[in-house]
């Protein structure tokens, strides 16, 4: 995770607990938090007086607010802050709920709808907050295998496979006297030619042999393959989400202003991918960090709308390679403790199904070990 709390805003071990306990109890009943109810259910060990003083403490140095006169105590931003990188103990899955989980993925993982939806589905119920996974994208396009079938006289269909699992189909006019016997000649002979290139790599190639060294049916086919990939390559990535029952029955989102702004930033896929890049994304030139999990609280949020709202996300799939997005969309109110680890095991689950071969029908040797670890 990342933006941890500079070393000057450090807390006494016994500010800590209290800090650690508001937080906890804020999250719980999402009512302000007051001195009495930290001694009676936190087992503090100190007076409600110096429990008060503490909070007194907490309040002037931001970690805390008080929304209105004689209310208890609210987490602030930093609060939150400091409450994820220095305090949260994070609750895993159990071992049934993991098993359970690995298996519903094993069911649908051929599917790839499935297992996207799947994942969104999955994170909502366990955080009870909104959950929002983009489709893998290569950051280019590479090729696995290819298919020219011979629909009609004069038509034809491209089949283009990609190693990320991507299935591409393109209508296409067959030159005069092209047969199915032809396209499967052509294909036979590009597919050790193409698999696991770019298209800019095989292009390069193309461009460095002789044009005799083809045929004219296999420099046909390769045009058709060269426009469905750089299609592909322009393309944004499929987004996927579930849980807005679960996010609008919270009671920060009782106003209608803020329900119907959440309610549109999940109905419309560009607004989710303006929402995500940002999060997680890398500066020019860094690489992506698969599984680590970003946190982004409050007012560090970029819109004025989402200031009372939280995200955690990370990345799953192969950094430079093939990769998408993950994570829960909540109020700044959120089971950190929950969500933090959820996101990052259907992370990890999904890069295990992202890059296993299922039509072996068995599933990866570390499969049974997703999610063990932190």
């Amino acid at each position: 995770m990342e933006s941890r709390p500079a070393p000057d805003l450090d807390l006494t071990e016994r500010q800590a607990r209290i800090l650690r306990a508001v937080v906890e109890q804020y999250v719980r009943h999402a009512v302000p938090v007051s001195s009495e109810t930290l001694v009676r259910e936190h087992g503090l060990g100190v007076s409600s007086a110096t429990v008060r003083n503490e909070l007194a403490e907490l309040e002037a140095r931001g970690f805390i607010c008080q929304p209105h006169t004689s209310a208890g105590r609210i987490p602030s931003d930093l609060g939150n802050r400091y409450f994820v990188e220095r305090l949260m103990a994070e609750r895993h899955l159990s071992r049934a709920e993991r098993h359970t989980i690995r298996h519903q993925f094993h069911q649908v993982a051929l599917v790839r709808e499935q297992w996207l939806q799947l994942a969104a589905a999955t994170l909502s119920r366990g955080v009870q907050a909104a959950a929002i996974v983009t489709a893998p994208h290569a950051s280019q396009a590479r090729l696995k295998h290819v298919e020219a079938v011979h629909m009609q006289e004069g038509l034809g269909l491209v089949i283009v496979v990609l190693l990320d699992g991507t299935v591409k189909q393109q209508l296409v006019a067959l030159p005069e006297g092209v047969t199915q016997s032809r396209l499967s000649v052509a294909t036979a002979r590009l597919n050790p030619f193409l698999t696991g290139r770019t298209r800019a790599e095989f292009e390069a190639r193309l461009a460095a042999i002789s044009d005799d060294a083809l045929g004219l049916d296999e420099w046909f086919v390769v045009a058709q393959i060269a426009s469905i990939v750089k299609e592909v390559d322009s393309r944004s990535s499929d987004v996927y989400h579930a849980g807005l029952v679960e996010l609008l029955d919270q009671p920060e989102f009782a106003r209608n202003d803020r329900a119907r702004a959440i309610v549109e930033l999940l109905e419309r896929p560009q607004a989710l991918r303006d929402l995500l890049l940002p999060t997680v994304e890398p500066m020019p030139g860094e690489p992506v960090e698969i599984g680590t999990v970003h946190v982004v609280i409050g007012r560090e949020n970029r819109w004025d709308w989402m200031r009372e709202c939280s995200v955690v996300m990370t990345h799953y799939g192969t950094a430079g390679e093939t990769f998408g997005f993950i994570g829960v969309l909540g109020p700044s109110r959120f089971p950190y403790a929950v969500a933090v680890p959820a996101v990052r095991f259907v992370a990890r689950l999904m890069t295990e199904v992202l890059h296993h071969d299922w039509a072996t029908g068995s599933a990866p040797r570390s499969f049974e070990e997703v999610g063990h670890d932190r």
